[in-house]
């Protein structure tokens, strides 16, 4: 039985060969509708032998996705976009499948790479697949991308689009297989993902017009909403959602976004509600621990988190936000542990590795925190927290001149940085240096007690006795 693989693009020049190639041997036709490109992307499609067919956009990716299914010739359709691949030992369930009677149409796995691992559904990457091998975990969701050619099977929705089984004949039937679609489209370029999100924001308002009565509609519009870090607009659409629907995982988005705002109450009892309606999940637990460890309800938060474990022992959040939980409650070890197995868990996770590093710095083992924290300020030169922290090290361990080059790096000047700046000069005894920086980290900041005390050492070494008495008084008078 023969295949016609589907695609639409726009504007995908350095993706779309790679898509085509990782299905190409089984497909018997490929067809690409274009619908705006203006980079080489049809050059591209044109080397590979292929006649892209042009389409005007309309606001729409139903619309477009639905006119290669009217190209198409073939007895199945394989659906895909640019920034997707199957690998090669999937590609041979695929051809079973369609040589057989039985289903109308099959979900296959949509993996969506992601950086960080808080996303809902967040899942280890165990690197069974080489395309997935530069990502630490993925979040699945099946999707029907695998049907029968026929004119009653056609996508629905101007944005997040799909084959929809509610909308469709119930004569109609459809199975799983476990075929893994890898998805980027989370993982590429910065720039990328922001214009994605702002235009499916601006499709979502666009359905909710002509469409006010669409639950789904609302709901995919809140998570753009919090996606692009507008909570209040996306709280407003997950309690719509609630209303048309009373599907208690609106409430779960809606508390994420309540926590966002600080609005503790409001999300712990929109997650406390939730789990009355029988969601009993990780994540409404994982949000209720966090919501506890924001208000420092520990012995609460901690009890949430001990749930989220049990349930996937597998959760660097949950190791890493109960070892927080331990920090505070004064259990370092217990705390240690934690981050240690968050890190295992997902090599990546910068926080933990920060916080790890932290625990070990205090307890005077400088070189293995030192180890943990320069890989992460190497590849992430842009977080301040990671770099002051290594700085801090750097000094504590008295190393003043790989603190003044972890600090030159850096472009913001912040109060913090200053006073790191000036307490490596003092290490170094360059008292004027050292002074001048620490006074300007005080104008920006009058808390910070070790500029003082750093302030009326040198003073002290000055012979200004009477100033470095002052400042040695001022750091009593803030405790």
């Amino acid at each position: 039985m023969g295949i016609s693989l589907c695609m639409i693009v726009k504007n995908e020049q350095d993706w779309v060969e790679a898509a085509v190639h990782s299905v190409r041997s089984i497909v018997s036709e490929v067809i690409i509708v274009d619908t705006g490109s203006t980079d080489s992307t049809l050059d591209r499609i044109q080397a590979l032998g292929l006649s892209p067919l042009k389409f005007e956009w309309k606001d729409s990716f139903a619309e477009a996705r639905n006119a290669s299914l009217e190209a198409a010739t073939q007895p199945w359709i394989l659906v895909l976009d640019a920034d997707e691949r199957i690998a090669p030992g999937d590609l041979a369930q695929i051809v079973r499948v369609t040589e057989r009677t039985g289903a109308d149409g099959y979900h296959l796995i949509q993996r969506n790479y992601v950086f960080g691992n808080q996303a809902p559904g967040w899942t280890r990457n165990a690197g069974d697949y080489e395309e997935g091998k530069s990502y630490a975990g993925y979040v699945d969701n099946p999707l029907i991308r695998l049907f029968r050619n026929s004119p009653n099977l056609r996508f629905h929705g101007a944005v997040h689009e799909i084959i929809d089984p509610s909308r469709l004949s119930r004569d109609l039937k459809f199975a799983s297989i476990p075929v893994v679609i890898h998805h980027y489209g989370k993982v590429r370029e910065q720039e990328y993902v922001a214009s994605k999100q702002h235009f499916y924001l601006a499709l979502g308002l666009k359905k909710i017009q002509e469409d006010p009565a669409n639950s789904k509609a609302y709901f995919d519009l809140g998570i753009q909403y919090q996606e692009l870090g507008r909570h209040a607009e996306a709280c407003t659409c997950f309690e719509r959602t609630f209303e048309m629907t009373k599907t208690p995982v609106a409430l779960l988005y809606g508390a994420i976004s309540e926590k966002r705002l600080r609005n503790y109450d409001s999300a712990s009892k929109l997650l406390k509600r939730a789990l009355k309606l029988g969601l009993d999940t990780f994540e409404v637990h994982l949000e209720l621990g966090n919501v506890y460890l924001a208000q420092d309800e520990l012995l609460s938060a901690g009890a949430e988190y001990s749930v989220c474990l049990k349930i996937n022992p597998e959760s660097p959040i949950a190791a890493f936000n109960q070892g927080l939980v331990q920090r505070r409650m004064g259990d370092a070890r217990a705390a240690e542990n934690l981050y240690e197995r968050a890190l295992q868990i997902d090599p990546t996770f910068r926080q933990a590795a920060v916080e790890l590093a932290m625990l070990r710095a205090a307890d005077k083992r400088y070189p293995e925190a030192i180890d943990l924290l320069k890989p992460v300020v190497e590849h992430h030169p842009e977080l301040r927290d990671a770099r002051l922290a290594l700085a801090t090290t750097y000094i504590q361990a008295n190393n003043p001149d790989e603190a003044l080059k972890v600090l030159a790096a850096s472009s913001n000047m912040d109060a913090v940085a200053l006073c790191l700046l000036g307490v490596a000069h003092f290490q170094k005894e360059n008292l004027d240096e050292a002074q001048r920086l620490l006074e300007a980290a005080l104008r920006q900041d009058r808390s910070l007690k070790d500029a003082r005390v750093n302030l009326a050492r040198i003073y002290e070494r000055k012979g200004d006795h009477a100033r470095a008495q002052r400042y040695m008084q001022s750091v009593t008078l803030t405790k």
